[in-house]
């Protein structure tokens, strides 16, 4: 009889546990989000200041434009302020489709598919590209560490 008793006042206990954890996941999803919308904000205004803001240092890239892999903040952001000077990744508009945040412990994983214009006058492109970023949380604030962009057929 005292194990039913235990059981049933344990048990909406659990329940309220569960519900707590289940609040929190998607607490940190929504601001992992929000950060995903900042960035990309910042990408579309071509703004490379508050961009690199949601950049870690360590950030690698696989891109669609260049056959090997981007290492660290410092050659992203060249590679970055040298495309947009050169008006060849200079966005005209910019859209995320279907985001999906997966988060294991304070590494979070966004998929999405985005589509935007991109390059100056006569030579903009529309654009359909899969995207993923990982971000990992340090000192309380996500930070994209890796990006992975791939074009749509």
């Amino acid at each position: 009889m005292r194990q039913l008793i235990t059981i049933m006042v344990f048990m909406p206990l659990l329940g309220y546990s569960q519900t707590n954890k289940q609040r929190n996941i998607e607490t940190e999803q929504l601001d992992v989000l929000a950060t995903i919308k900042k960035w990309n904000t910042a990408f579309a205004a071509n703004d490379p200041g508050t961009y690199f803001q949601f950049i870690h240092d360590e950030i690698t890239l696989f891109l669609p434009t260049s056959p090997y892999r981007v290492e660290g903040k410092q050659d992203d952001r060249e590679e970055f302020e040298y495309s947009l000077k050169k008006g060849w990744t200079r966005v005209g508009y910019f859209q995320e489709l279907q985001p999906k945040v997966q988060i294991i412990g304070n590494t979070a994983i966004v998929t999405y598919h985005n589509r935007g214009t991109y390059g100056d006058g006569d030579n903009e492109k529309t654009a359909n590209l899969k995207e993923t970023d990982v971000l990992v949380k340090e000192n309380g604030n996500w930070k994209v560490i890796h990006i992975h962009v791939s074009v749509t057929n």
